[in-house]
């Protein structure tokens, strides 16, 4: 392409960087191409999979420089006041990293208020100044209330988002709903499209691809007997749910119903090799005991509870001696190279009295599996704790 109005020595320079990069582009689609069989002749574990419609075929150039850290800690801290809820919190964090349009993305509520952030570096996200307002429950809304644990997924050529709110004021209780994107961008808006099922109480919507069958799912924490069982029903489109099962048995163990028990919720389906897991948490989001719990699929039909696996016990807790109290609520993503698989999770910096509306902050930390594929997420960190930047970024 002639460089118009270019001096010889800003020729040389503009015909350099071309030059790189068309060859970083090469590279990175041979990576794509090639990254899994040489993990695999290697010995390590190929790239994990979640729910992820969109096919990679250029890695971005790294923005970050090999060895630089961030914080555990993306969102606000908690100031004097705990019970100050500031514009940087992030309870139920959803994130995700979209190769296309080469962005983080986040979710949070404010109340009402439902905010979409992006960034390009990931302790930017929730702090950064690109977010935008998407949809805010009123009177003269489709819900009103609170709307709370947003969750987006790009499915056929659109992103939806699935969250929860209430029908009525005087209506205490949560009904799925989704907003549908106007373009294949999310930042050009969306539009309320569906309840999914105005006749469930449910919270905590979460979705997943099956690659063998084509079918979709969505699994969710609904109220059952009193307690808060995980559900699972078939997505025959975007907004169209059937065959809605329950899968899990709140009560299983003694661990999930140690506070405001039995309560399962804020499910997220996570494969490792050929093993497909739900993490979920147990017992009450404000309390101490809030953990995360693994959920594994056994093999034929899904919508069956006799083919879900519950594990005896939980694989993230609190950790006291880095004052990290009642980590859960996960979500998961991956690094822009699509080699690490990360968690965000909210939490509490401090013993929290009961059910109050209170700071939870937002941490992000790389996880692990043990050499059978199965989770081994070590503790959660303390806030203040440097980790390497997501492979890739």
């Amino acid at each position: 392409m002639k460089q118009a109005g270019l001096s010889g020595k800003d020729k040389r320079y503009a015909l350099k960087r071309g030059t790189q990069r068309a060859a970083a582009l090469f590279l990175a689609v041979l990576t794509v191409l090639t990254l899994p069989a040489f993990l695999s002749g290697c010995g390590a574990k190929a790239p994990l999979k979640i729910t992820e419609d969109r096919t990679v075929y250029a890695l971005r150039t790294p923005l970050r420089n090999s060895g630089d850290t961030m914080k555990v800690l993306i969102s606000d801290p908690p100031g004097e006041d705990p019970y100050v809820v500031t514009s940087g919190a992030a309870p139920d964090p959803f994130i995700c990293f979209d190769n296309t349009t080469d962005y983080y993305y986040g979710l949070s509520t404010q109340n009402s208020v439902l905010v979409l952030h992006r960034a390009k570096l990931l302790e930017d996200l929730f702090l950064g100044e690109e977010y935008e307002t998407v949809y805010v429950a009123s009177a003269e809304a489709e819900v009103v209330g609170s709307i709370w644990a947003p969750e987006m997924y790009f499915l056929d050529g659109r992103w939806y988002i699935y969250t929860s709110g209430q029908l009525t004021y005087e209506d205490g209780t949560k009904h799925m709903f989704v907003l549908e994107s106007e373009t294949a961008d999310p930042f050009d808006g969306f539009h309320f499209k569906a309840f999914l099922d105005n006749s469930v109480f449910g919270i905590d919507p979460t979705v997943y691809a099956d690659r063998n069958s084509d079918r979709r799912y969505i699994c969710f924490s609904q109220v059952v007997n009193g307690g808060q069982a995980l559900c699972l029903a078939e997505l025959t489109t975007p907004w169209e749910m059937r065959n809605l099962t329950l899968i899990s048995d709140p009560a299983r163990y003694e661990w999930e119903r140690t506070s405001d028990g039995p309560l399962n919720e804020g499910p997220f389906f996570v494969t490792s090799g050929e093993r497909l897991f739900i993490i979920y948490s147990a017992n009450g989001c404000y309390s101490d005991t809030y953990c995360l719990g693994v959920l594994e699929y056994k093999g034929g039909n899904p919508l069956k509870i006799d083919n879900w696996e519950k594990h005896p016990e939980p694989v993230f807790r609190l950790n006291k001696s880095e004052n990290v109290f009642a980590p859960g609520h996960a979500s998961f993503f991956y690094s822009p190279d699509h080699t690490e698989l990360w968690i965000a999770y909210h939490c509490y910096y401090s013993h929290n009295y009961g059910a109050k509306r209170r700071m939870r902050v937002c941490h992000v930390q790389k996880v692990e599996f043990d050499e059978n594929g199965y989770p081994a997420f070590g503790k959660p960190l303390g806030g203040e704790t440097l980790i390497p930047v997501p492979s890739g970024e």
